[in-house]
């Protein structure tokens, strides 16, 4: 009888440990074009993602166009005010089980849905 309480209790805590590791470290999502293989210092990557996001969104081109895309690649809009004096920003958690980190793209667009100013920025990540 001894011996199966153990066992019982051996599995509820590994069960248990098991969800907490799940919970707190998150599964990598896969990689997309605007994101995919930077690498470097905190510094040269979000240079790099800056860089791309002003290559794949030039001044001048549709907000629209530019906010469906980055939908499809997993950013979602941080803001929520429509001003066309305000900054908006979208996000794509990159986070993994060694590092909390994420993509940003900033961006204002004039009156008629054309971008005025954009840029990419991966801040410095929390990292075990």
């Amino acid at each position: 009888m001894l011996q199966i309480c153990g066992a019982v209790g051996i599995a509820v805590v590994s069960i248990l440990g098991t969800n907490l590791w799940i919970a707190f470290h998150p599964v990598p999502r896969p990689q997309v074009p605007l994101t995919a293989g930077l690498h470097g210092t905190w510094a040269a990557v979000s240079e790099e993602l800056d860089n791309r996001v002003k290559e794949r969104f030039p001044l001048g081109s549709s907000e629209k166009e530019m906010a469906l895309e980055l939908r499809r690649e997993g950013f979602s809009r941080q803001d929520w005010e429509s001003s066309v004096d305000l900054e908006h920003e979208a996000m794509r958690d990159e986070s993994n089980w060694v590092c909390k980190q994420s993509a940003h793209v900033f961006w204002r667009a004039d009156a008629e849905g054309r971008l005025t100013s954009i840029r990419g920025q991966y801040p410095i990540g929390i990292c075990l």
